[in-house]
């Protein structure tokens, strides 16, 4: 009978504990789970000037942000620009020129970073062209009118002492390798165009006329933009976007190999057969001029209303400060190591 009392007796409590932990269970809180912010984001080109963007998303520093990237292509500026102002995009890496254009046209956009400020295109031209003077007659291409290209190759043009649709007419023709693929085939005589979309065409037997860089001139190229809307609404996700990408600026520095992956598999290029390509697109414009706090250029943004006030006299009524919040970069840099 010993025996079969203990049994029972082990049994017993056996079933009370069982039963206590069951309830135990049923009334624990479930674990919290982090929370995860959607963002519409965009790039405006397939250029290594729009890397950053890219090598945030590719290495998980959105997501390290409490961010979940939608991620979206346009091939120009001003069609980003036209997403974001039709709030289908809230944050965009793109082109200077189409933020300006939409400001002065009273679009409630802003730029919160210039992630590249100063030229970094190529002139280039078909073999037969050797000088300025033969452009003359000739017709040159640009993504669309109105984009980061068109302002370019316009300065480009006057700085040679030539006028834009006087002198050259000036085409809207796509992206840079539909440019490029213009010019070998003699549609046009020549198009601006950026490492390493520029180095791949002079090695394809295109002609350099003019490394605008040597102009040493301030000119907002590749920026991040968004919505005042945005930023008085959603500023907490704004300064997270903004941390995640002074994190990818920091990153790309250090880390030459993985920068020159992602430019590989975003541009097409392979990374034995392009190598000489991609090590010159990394090497010519990250340590350059890829600024560690990236604040917009304020006389880069000038030069182009300059260059809208000669189609568009509003543009003389804005200053660069009207389009630019720095506050959001500011706060992000205070909350980052070393910020």
């Amino acid at each position: 009978m010993g025996p079969r009392h203990s049994r029972q007796s082990f049994a017993g409590l056996a079933l009370i504990l069982l039963s206590f932990v069951l309830v135990s269970c049923a009334g624990a809180a479930p674990a919290p789970s982090a929370e995860v912010e959607p963002i519409r984001v965009c790039y405006s080109s397939l250029t290594a000037t729009q890397i950053p963007l890219l090598y945030a998303y590719e290495q998980g520093l959105f997501g390290a942000e409490g961010l979940e990237v939608e991620l979206h292509y346009f091939e120009s500026g001003t069609t980003a620009a036209t997403a974001m102002i039709a709030d289908e995009i809230e944050v965009c890496q793109i082109a200077g020129s189409a933020i300006v254009n939409a400001a002065v046209a009273g679009e409630d956009l802003v730029f919160l970073a210039g992630l590249f400020n100063t030229y970094v295109y190529s002139v280039l031209v078909t073999p037969d062209i050797t000088s300025p003077e033969q452009l003359v007659g000739r017709a040159m291409a640009v993504s669309r009118i109105g984009s980061s290209s068109d302002a370019a190759l316009r300065i480009a043009l006057l700085s040679m002492g030539l006028t834009p649709d006087v002198d050259v007419a000036i085409l809207a023709i796509g992206g840079q390798s539909a440019r490029v693929a213009a010019m070998e085939t003699g549609e046009i005589a020549g198009t601006v165009a950026s490492i390493p979309e520029s180095t791949r065409a002079q090695q394809a037997g295109l002609v350099e006329l003019l490394d605008m860089s040597t102009l040493n001139a301030p000119f907002q190229h590749t920026a991040i933009a968004t919505s005042r809307d945005f930023v008085t609404n959603r500023r907490s996700t704004a300064v997270a976007f903004m941390r995640a990408m002074l994190a990818a600026i920091e990153s790309m520095k250090q880390d030459r190999q993985a920068t020159i992956q992602v430019m590989a598999d975003y541009l097409s290029l392979d990374l034995e057969a392009d190598a000489e390509l991609l090590a010159a697109a990394y090497d010519d414009l990250i340590p350059a001029y890829l600024a560690d706090v990236p604040y917009p250029t304020l006389d880069g943004i000038q030069t182009l209303l300059d260059q809208l006030e000669a189609e568009n006299p509003g543009a003389a009524d804005y200053a660069p400060e009207d389009m630019v919040d720095t506050s959001v970069l500011e706060e992000a840099a205070e909350a980052t190591p070393g910020g």
